[in-house]
């Protein structure tokens, strides 16, 4: 590897001009979190769309991650990463079966709404029902013999506010839908501004929820407050990807400043970075964000090999408990509502989880760009060594000694066939995790290998350049039998929330399984350019009932709109 420093001093010249710059500009931001219902079941989803807005009401491009809490007025908390993009995002959270009943608070934030000198969070309270057991919120529930009064509904629904804006049609104008039918919904932006919107599919039943909160509303009371505090740079936002700050120490007390300190996420290809530890011992890396539960990889490949050291990955939730929360009523006559949510939420948990809803792609690789060359090596001949293999197969690397250490050199060839090889530069991954001493993929079992892309040209990775990336995947992506030195460290993360939309499509044909689902479409982010006609497809369940299409959106002007549509199911 090299180290890249003969710019480090003109890159933070231009950093802190582009800093200097952006200070004199207003940043802030505000949040609003659309959620498919407002009372649940302990063991269901939280499906929610995000909005994230900045001054004159507009979405805002700045932040690409948001924070998202769940918090009881005793501490119980749920906490989630949402990716952002153009001022969107989406996402679910699980409910724990064990979630005790109660009321929650829905808190959500972006780090730049940190730097306001006044925190403005986004908030919003949902209630949970545990039909599994007695496990309640200290002095948040109270039991009542009758249906209590209906809160009152702030923000009334609209049959279509703005209905110039879009035009929805069901099934070609059908009330009454088949049940067990996959039907057609098309959608047209009949504007001259193009349309980002959620779309939700729910049959209600009447289950007491918190007052709605909506897109129109807190849109129309955004406009009210006017240009919005000032922000300040005291923290720093996820502008590309979440930031990661790591503080690490040695127990021999050695200087860490100015080293190199990696951060990688097993089971990826590209999820790694480099950054300079520095004077306070803290290491902050900017990622492109990556998803789910992983295992991520800290080295510092310069510190002393025989001093131990010591990582802490900074949380970055706020975990600031509600201060009141209003009481979850139960009465006896919810017992069959309630009964009939919490089969519904077993069915999901024990048939349909990882059926019913489809990951969105994700954002482009930044790293890696699409040419390269991949090597499937159950399509060759098995050879016992990986020496063999790389020599028979691979032409773009070969192992060589280069000062009693072996080395996986990468051979390079420019548009004028000029070939150059690389000496002790080449970046070698297995499973996304970087392998300095080439000695281990030399005597790696290569029967554990699935596949190998070599890319040939020089990467920039940080404060580092190589000589090309030589990738190696295992079978199940957890790189069995990788030893690392004493001062690496292996830790569970969990990064964002894959973006997902619930669709139910894979129901139809049936399992003999009953299609209990009362939430059947979910869509967190869809969009429409002006003058566009587009179509979704709705998989009815098995049982009648009359289910409500509701579309909340914003224009690219910052208008509002709302569209509500009741159908029957038959």
């Amino acid at each position: 590897m090299k180290i890249i420093l003969k710019y480090t001093a003109l890159l933070l010249l231009i950093l802190s001009g582009t800093l200097s710059l952006n200070a004199s500009e207003n940043r802030s931001e505000r949040i609003f979190v659309a959620t498919d219902r407002d009372a649940y079941i302990a063991g269901e989803n939280i499906w929610l769309s995000l909005y994230c807005f900045g001054n004159g009401g507009k979405l805002s491009s700045f932040s690409s991650v948001a924070y998202v809490e769940i918090q009881s007025s005793e501490g119980t908390g749920i906490y989630a990463k949402l990716a952002l993009r153009g001022g969107r995002g989406g996402g679910r959270i699980e409910l724990p079966p064990s979630l005790p009943t109660g009321n929650y608070e829905l808190s959500a934030y972006t780090k730049q709404m940190l730097n306001e000198e006044k925190l403005s969070l986004f908030r919003k309270t949902i209630s949970v029902y545990n039909t599994l057991t007695t496990a309640r919120v200290s002095g948040n529930v109270e039991l009542l013999e009758q249906m209590p009064a209906l809160p009152a509904v702030s923000e009334p629904p609209s049959s279509g506010l703005n209905p110039g804006m879009i035009d929805v049609k069901i099934y070609a104008g059908h009330n009454v839908i088949p049940a067990k039918s996959r039907i057609p919904v098309s959608l047209s932006n009949l504007g001259e501004t193009p349309l980002t919107m959620h779309i939700s599919v729910l049959r209600e039943d009447d289950i007491p929820a918190p007052a709605k909160k909506s897109l129109e509303g807190f849109t129309s009371d955004l406009k009210k407050q006017g240009v919005l505090p000032q922000s300040l740079f005291k923290i720093v936002p996820d502008f590309e990807g979440e930031v990661i700050e790591v503080a690490v120490s040695s127990s021999k007390n050695e200087v860490l400043t100015d080293k190199v300190m990696w951060f990688s996420a097993a089971g990826g290809v590209s999820d790694i970075y480099t950054t300079l530890i520095d004077s306070t011992g803290t290491a902050r890396f900017y990622t492109n964000s990556f998803f789910g539960k992983r295992e991520v990889v800290l080295d510092v490949p310069e510190a002393d090999s025989l001093s131990q050291l010591n990582f802490a990955i900074k949380d970055p939730f706020l975990k600031i408990r509600p201060d009141s929360l209003p009481k979850l009523k139960i009465y006896r006559g919810l017992n069959e509502r309630l009964r009939a949510r919490s089969v519904e939420m077993q069915l999901w948990r024990r048939f349909f989880a990882d059926s019913l809803y489809e990951k969105k792609r994700v954002m482009y690789d930044p790293l890696l760009p699409e040419t390269h060359t991949e090597y499937l090596l159950d399509n060759y001949t098995r050879f016992p060594v990986m020496k063999e293999v790389i020599s028979e197969y691979v032409p773009e690397l070969r192992f060589r000694k280069v000062e009693g250490r072996t080395m996986l050199q990468m051979i390079l060839s420019d548009r004028l066939s000029n070939v150059s090889i690389s000496k002790d530069n080449t970046l070698v991954l297995l499973d996304g995790i970087p392998v300095f001493d080439h000695s281990k993929i030399f005597n790696y079992d290569p029967l554990r290998v699935k596949s190998l892309k070599v890319y040939e040209r020089e990467f920039y990775i940080g404060y580092l350049s190589f000589s090309g990336i030589a990738s190696f995947s295992t079978y199940k992506g957890d790189y069995p039998g990788l030893t690392f030195p004493g001062n690496v460290r292996i830790m569970d993360y969990k990064g964002l929330e894959h973006p997902s939309r619930f669709t139910g499509s894979e129901v139809r044909g049936g399992s003999g399984i009953p299609d209990t689902r009362s939430l059947i479409y979910w869509e967190p982010v869809f969009d429409l350019a002006a003058g566009e006609n587009s179509e979704i497809f709705l998989q009815t369940p098995s049982y009648s009932g009359t289910f409500t299409l509701k579309i909340e959106g914003i224009s690219a002007k910052g208008e509002a709109f709302t569209v509500y549509k009741e159908f029957t199911v038959k």
